[in-house]
């Protein structure tokens, strides 16, 4: 995985936006990491120091290599147990509206479904009455 898709991991894992990010590193915009992100720039050695001076629970190793966990150890503030239960509450409530929508796409799925059998009897009904209308017709022939 590129550096820039391990950069965008950590940012999502910190709940932090791009230009906060930066910030911690010094940056005052973000377009340095931006680049970085998008495969336009190769991160510096300092600002890899800096990432990992501002970041001290990040596994330098994942950082630089992908290899290993991304945090050395889990935070265990307050802070963040109440950002995970929020995480969690908040996947939980997009997991019930995705099942929502799940059942109301097979319900739409089924009438549509009834729907076509409906006209496909129809047409049915509809080519039996015409090939029997030819056949009395050439019967009267």
């Amino acid at each position: 995985m590129p550096i820039g898709a391990r950069l965008q991991q950590l940012i999502d894992a910190l709940d932090i936006s791009v230009l906060e990010f930066a910030r911690q590193l010094g940056e005052k915009r973000g377009e340095k990491v931006y680049h970085i992100l998008h495969g336009r720039l190769k991160p510096r050695y300092e600002t890899l120091q800096k990432i990992l001076s501002a970041y001290p629970t990040v596994n330098a190793d994942w950082l630089l290599r992908g290899e290993g966990l991304m945090f050395r150890t889990l935070p265990q503030t307050p802070l963040a147990a109440i950002t995970l239960d929020d995480r969690l509450r908040n996947m939980e409530f997009l997991l019930f509206q995705l099942n929502e929508r799940v059942a109301l796409l097979q319900q739409t799925n089924d009438l549509l479904r009834q729907e076509l059998e409906e006209v496909i009897g129809q047409k049915k009904v509809i080519s039996l009455s015409y090939v029997s209308r030819r056949s009395d017709l050439s019967s009267e022939s």
